[in-house]
């Protein structure tokens, strides 16, 4: 079965800002209960709720900011429209039975009930098949594969 890069674009797209959305509303309810502890808890239990809750929202706004740029990306590698024999960032690819395309660290995604796996141009494996071409032979998982460029 060959998935179609733009739906696998699509999928990332929705998935990231799902992501996004549930992180707001995580960030809403944490400024709630920040608002909404009062001082007339015992002073130093107090303050440790509400350092804790502080520290929780701290994590969510990184959380935030690190799926946006991901969003970003994907967004940017999408733009790209040009055509290549060869492996580059935006590249939708096999190997050894697995997608693989390169646009941003988001994870595996399923679409049209296909496992994709969206990798960083940084990671080590789309470093090892950069340039590359239909039928060319990479190492992974410990065996020598072919590469084959979907789109």
């Amino acid at each position: 079965m060959n998935l179609n890069k733009e739906e696998v674009f699509k999928q990332a797209v929705l998935i990231l800002k799902t992501r996004i959305q549930e992180l707001k509303e995580e960030r809403k309810a944490i400024s709630d209960g920040i608002l909404e502890d009062d001082k007339s808890s015992a002073g130093d239990k107090f303050e440790t709720g509400r350092e804790m809750l502080t520290q929780d929202l701290r994590q969510v706004e990184s959380q935030i900011t690190s799926n946006s740029n991901l969003l970003d990306e994907i967004y940017r590698v999408q733009s790209v429209k040009s055509q290549s024999s060869n492996v580059r960032e935006g590249s939708l690819i096999r190997i050894a039975g697995e997608y693989f395309l390169i646009a941003a660290a988001v994870g595996k995604i399923t679409v049209n009930e296909q496992g994709v796996y969206l990798i960083s141009a940084a990671s080590p494996l789309a470093q090892s098949v950069m340039g590359k071409g239909s039928g060319d032979k990479v190492l992974f998982k410990g065996k020598e594969n072919s590469v084959e460029l979907i789109a």
